[in-house]
């Protein structure tokens, strides 16, 4: 680095006076002391402690400093006196009816901050909650407010936890320590509300996306899966199939079949912390997660349920699968995605309590087609050969409307290309894309990628409960959808 003598000498000069002069920038009042460091206010030199509070009437979360005669010190707007004024405009000016002065604790971007407020209470009948929301400040409780989070810190997180998988924990103490190095002081602990509001921005961010603000049920009527991203590449009937598509001739009907890719995921565990009730899931079984209480209910039937594999290599991935699940709630996940495009499906994400059965697939499987319907539908699985063996048993079981709709010819089973070499000859050429009419060049393995970036999230949903745990899951899937279909138009150019 040439210049780095020069780059260290202009952040060093940034430390003091910056040749701000001995005039206020306002007022133009001798020996100003104070100025803000952050970037918004960066060419405005400094300020008696007056012209500071009026310039950051609307930027009460700014860091400022004061001019000691040897040094700058860290210091607060609001113990040089700053008050914000809730429920009014700037032009405005105060509420006349507000009369006490309350000091809430306010986490943005740049750190944890002690802020004065004025709440409005001449008759407007806007809550305190409301107030705070309409400045874009998540109240931490709906009841008497006292910690509050910017809708810029939590967009930040948001977007951080889900690309680079940073857990609220380690964001949450990157705050607290910018915080600490520039005040030297230990700012109250937040973290538990930190915790609580993303929870719950997750939701109705969600909630937002899937347009329920403008629905007359509202969320409370949003159905099984409707906050989920859909394939816009898959078959979807009345949205880009033709009117006559059930009708289709043999030799143009694999234009309308649904490629499925099925596989387990041992890495997204789950420790046996909190419960259900402590850590409850908002909108249960409304993504990409089953419904807990139906798939829980459908799990106890088959509690002694044996499963035996006849193909070489598998059984003892079948024993694999039940180490190590001591003091687990979770041994891992069941997925579904489309296995063309890598878009994780609706009420296609399960819980595994003891390893890879088939009764816990068997559920993922029926939830995510139950309500649908295609001409086909070709299933990728690395076991297909054995889950195949009774499916349409164990399907009546649970819907027998699925062999009505489907029949036995409609449903093709196949084995993901790279895994086929694991299976006995037998399996090889039974189960091979290769051999089956009507699918390409699909390879079935495209599930494995998706796997690859929601396992960066395994660390921090391990010690999870079980509702935030679901939530972050659902996020993440989500997310993974949205960057997947977002990219879909490059390779089709």
């Amino acid at each position: 680095m040439p210049y780095r003598e020069e780059y260290l000498l202009d952040m060093l000069f940034l430390e003091g006076r910056r040749g701000m002069g001995e005039r206020c920038s306002g007022c133009k009042a001798s020996n100003p002391k104070f100025r803000c460091t952050d970037d918004d206010c960066v060419l405005a030199g400094l300020m008696c402690q007056d012209c500071l509070v009026k310039a950051h009437k609307c930027l009460p979360l700014h860091c400022v400093e004061e001019w000691t005669g040897t040094h700058f010190c860290a210091t607060t707007l609001q113990a040089l006196g700053l008050i914000l004024q809730l429920g009014h405009s700037p032009s405005e000016g105060a509420c006349f009816f507000s009369h006490k002065i309350r000091d809430i604790t306010v986490i943005h971007t740049n750190g944890i901050h002690g802020v004065a407020v004025q709440f409005c209470d001449c008759g407007r009948e806007l809550s305190h909650r409301t107030q705070l929301l309409r400045i874009q400040w998540y109240p931490a409780t709906p009841v008497d407010p006292q910690t509050a989070i910017t809708f810029a810190c939590l967009r930040q997180f948001h977007h951080l936890n889900c690309l680079g998988k940073l857990p609220a924990y380690d964001f949450y103490l990157g705050l607290e320590l910018m915080t600490r190095s520039r005040l030297r002081l230990r700012p109250p602990d937040r973290s538990e509300a930190f915790s609580r509001c993303v929870f719950q921005w997750r939701h109705l961010k969600m909630c937002k996306r899937a347009a329920r603000g403008h629905t007359i049920e509202g969320i409370s009527g949003t159905k099984l899966g409707e906050l989920a991203i859909d394939c816009p590449a898959c078959p979807h009937p009345e949205i880009n199939l033709p009117p006559n598509w059930k009708f289709a001739p043999s030799n143009l009907s694999f234009l309308y079949h649904m490629f499925l890719a099925i596989d387990a995921n041992f890495r997204l565990r789950n420790k046996a912390v909190s419960s259900h009730f402590k850590s409850p899931t908002l909108g249960d079984g409304w993504a990409y997660l089953v419904p807990r209480a139906a798939y829980e209910e459908h799990i106890l039937r088959y509690v002694n349920q044996e499963e035996i594999s006849s193909c070489s290599g598998f059984a003892a991935m079948f024993l694999a699968n039940l180490k190590n699940v001591k003091g687990l709630r979770v041994s891992g996940v069941g997925g579904i995605c489309c296995g063309r495009h890598r878009v994780w499906r609706k009420n296609g994400i399960g819980d595994l309590q003891r390893g890879e059965r088939y009764c816990n697939m068997d559920f993922i499987f029926w939830s995510t087609i139950n309500g649908e319907e295609y001409l086909c539908i070709v299933v990728s699985y690395d076991i297909a050969c054995q889950w195949s063996c009774l499916f349409w048993t164990r399907m009546d079981n649970i819907d027998p409307s699925i062999k009505v709709k489907y029949g036995e010819g409609k449903i093709m089973f196949m084995v993901p290309k790279f895994h086929l070499r694991a299976h006995q000859a037998s399996c090889q050429a039974n189960y091979s894309f290769n051999y089956a009419p009507g699918v390409g060049q699909t390879h079935g393995e495209v599930i494995e990628e998706g796997w690859a970036q929601s396992n960066k999230a395994a660390g921090q949903t391990k010690e999870m409960g079980p509702g935030v745990r679901a939530m972050t899951l659902d996020d993440i899937f989500g997310f993974s959808n949205w960057r997947t279909i977002e990219n879909l138009g490059g390779p089709l150019v």
